[in-house]
C-alpha cells in the first residue's frame, strides 16, 4: 500500500468514531474535517482522495461524502479532475492574495455595516463579545485547530450582525478557505496573545472608536494574516496541468 493510501486510512480511523456518533449535517462535518486534516499535514496538497477507501474507514456512504467533496470543490479547497479523481488543492502565494483580497472586502463592508447598528443597538456587540472570550479561551488552551475554528467564529458573527444575508452567504463560501490557511500559520504563545489583542482591538473600535480608525484597522488585521500565512506556503502545482503519462500526485506518494 502507497503512503498517500496510508495516510488516508490513518486520517480517517483518527476521525471514525466523531461521524458516526454525530451524524447530523454530515457532508459539512467531512468537509470539515478534510480541511483540518489538510492543514494538519495528514493529507498532502496534490493527494488524490479515494472515494471508496474513505467511505469504508468512514463508516458513511458515498452520498455525504460526495456531497462534502463538491462542497469543497466550490470553495477551491479541492480540484476534481474528469475521469481521474479529487485531489487537495496546491495552494500558493497567488491563491492566498486573491481569497484575502476578496475577503477583506466582505469583511470591510460588514464591519461598517455592523458598526453602524451597534451605534443604535449596542446591546448587539454582545454576542460578540461571546465570541471574544471563546477566542480568549482557546489562545490559553493553545489548540491550532481550536484556536482558528474559534478565529473565524469571530469573523463569521461580524458577518451575521451586519444584518446581510448576501453577505452571510458569501462569507460562508469562503469560510473554509479561510480557515485552511489560518491552520497554516505556525503559531507559538506570543503568536495567540497577539492574535487575541488584535481581535479585541477590532471588539473596541466598533464599540467606541472611529468607522474609519476600524475599516483601517480591519485592513491591516488581514494583512498582517495574510503576511504569516504567505510565509508557510510554497509554489502552487496545478494537478489538472499534469501530463496523463504521470499519475497526478505521484511525487507526493
Amino acid at each position: 500500500m502507497d503512503v498517500a493510501r496510508t495516510l488516508i486510512k490513518t486520517w480517517c480511523a483518527s476521525m471514525n468514531s466523531d461521524l458516526h456518533v454525530k451524524q447530523n449535517n454530515l457532508p459539512d462535518r467531512i468537509a470539515d474535517h478534510i480541511v483540518g486534516a489538510i492543514a494538519r499535514g495528514t493529507i498532502a496538497p496534490g493527494m488524490r482522495l479515494r472515494e471508496v477507501e474513505m467511505c469504508e474507514s468512514l463508516g458513511v456512504s458515498r452520498i455525504p461524502l460526495r456531497e462534502a467533496l463538491r462542497i469543497l470543490q466550490a470553495q477551491g479547497v479541492i480540484t476534481t479532475v474528469p475521469n481521474r479523481g479529487s485531489y487537495v488543492t496546491q495552494f500558493g502565494s497567488a491563491e492566498t492574495l486573491e481569497l484575502s483580497e476578496i475577503r477583506s472586502t466582505v469583511e470591510r463592508t460588514a464591519f461598517a455595516r455592523v458598526y453602524a447598528r451597534v451605534r443604535a443597538e449596542p446591546a448587539l456587540l454582545g454576542s460578540l463579545e461571546e465570541k471574544l472570550e471563546e477566542l480568549r479561551r482557546a489562545a490559553r488552551v493553545t489548540d491550532q485547530f481550536h484556536y482558528a475554528r474559534s478565529d473565524l467564529a469571530f469573523h463569521e458573527r461580524v458577518v451575521e450582525l451586519s444584518g446581510s444575508p448576501m453577505l452571510v452567504a458569501v462569507w460562508r463560501s469562503l469560510a473554509r478557505g479561510v480557515l485552511f490557511f489560518m491552520l497554516q500559520e505556525k503559531r507559538v504563545m506570543l503568536h495567540y496573545t497577539k492574535q487575541v489583542q488584535d481581535h479585541e482591538r477590532l471588539f473596541e473600535l466598533l464599540s467606541s472608536g472611529t468607522l474609519e480608525e476600524l475599516q483601517a484597522e480591519v485592513g491591516s488585521h488581514i494583512l498582517r494574516n495574510l503576511n504569516v500565512t504567505t510565509s508557510n506556503l510554497t509554489a502552487p502545482v496545478a494537478v489538472a496541468s499534469s501530463k496523463r503519462s504521470k499519475k497526478p500526485g505521484a511525487s507526493h506518494a
